[in-house]
This record gives C-alpha cells, structure tokens and sequence, in this order.
C-alpha cells in the first residue's frame, strides 16, 4: 500500500468526478420521477405526498449507495448503475406521451451522462483507492487490536 495514501488526498483529488456522478445520478433520478408523475398522474390532494415521498426515498437510496462506494465497496457501483437503468426504462417505457420532448430527451441524456462518469478512469481509479484505504483501516484495526489484547 502507498505510504501517502489517505482518505483526505484521494477526496481532493477525486472529488469533482465523484460528486459529478452523484448529482448527474441524482438529477436523473428526480426527472424521472417527474416524468412519471406527469405520465401517470395522481389525484392533486396526493401529488405532493408522491413527490415528497420518491424524492426523500431516491436520496436515501443513491446517499447509501455512494456512502458504501466511499467506504470502499465497489460493488455498490452497481446499485447506482442499476438505478441508471431503470431510469432510462422509465424514460424509453413512456417515449412521446404526455410530457415535452425535450424532458424525455433530458431525462434520456442524464443517466447516459451518468453511466459514462461511473466508467471514467478517474472514477475507476477513486474506487481502487478507496478499497486501498479500507484495506489501510482494517490493518490498523487488526493492529489495535492486537496491542488491546496484550
């Protein structure tokens, strides 16, 4: 493992691709949600709740995903390609119906914006980094707690 290599160096220098992603990813998802909601309309009494609703369950959803890739799990870039995919299912599934082209042609183009910075090698790099740093952290455990022990 690299002497110099901490959490701190790698969020400097991997920060604007990996919060990149998570806002293209987040945008995509809540144009998707407004998508649908125009599509498939609920009643005006329960549009806010549905709004409220998707909206606090996609952030909790992408936040998880992007705080256990920050752990150093990579394959908790799966979870947000995943949710990509349904987003451009959602946005395929539903072509020229009731909403503006340009919000399917939006909501297309963010979640392949999305997919492209997932497969940067800036961002593929930021996730062999993280996974070194956890590697770093259960060392230094194993270590603590052996020094507990004696």
């Amino acid at each position: 493992m690299k002497q110099g290599l901490d959490f701190l160096t790698i969020l400097r220098r991997h920060f604007p691709v990996f919060i990149a992603a998570f806002f293209l990813a987040l945008f995509s998802l809540a144009i998707s949600q407004i998508l649908l909601l125009e599509v498939h309309p609920p009643s005006l009494d329960d549009y806010g709740i549905y709004m409220m609703l998707g909206s606090c369950g996609m952030s909790l959803y992408l936040c998880a995903a992007n705080l256990l890739v920050i752990r150093g799990r990579p394959w908790a870039v799966w979870l947000i390609v995943a949710a990509m995919a349904a987003c451009i299912l959602v946005v395929i599934g539903h072509w020229g119906r009731r909403a503006p082209d340009l919000l399917y042609s939006i909501s297309l183009l963010l979640p392949l914006a999305t997919l492209l910075t997932l497969n940067s090698k800036r961002y593929r790099t930021m996730l062999t980094a993280m996974v070194e740093v956890r590697g770093q952290r259960a060392a230094w455990r194993e270590r603590h707690r052996k020094t507990r022990q004696r």
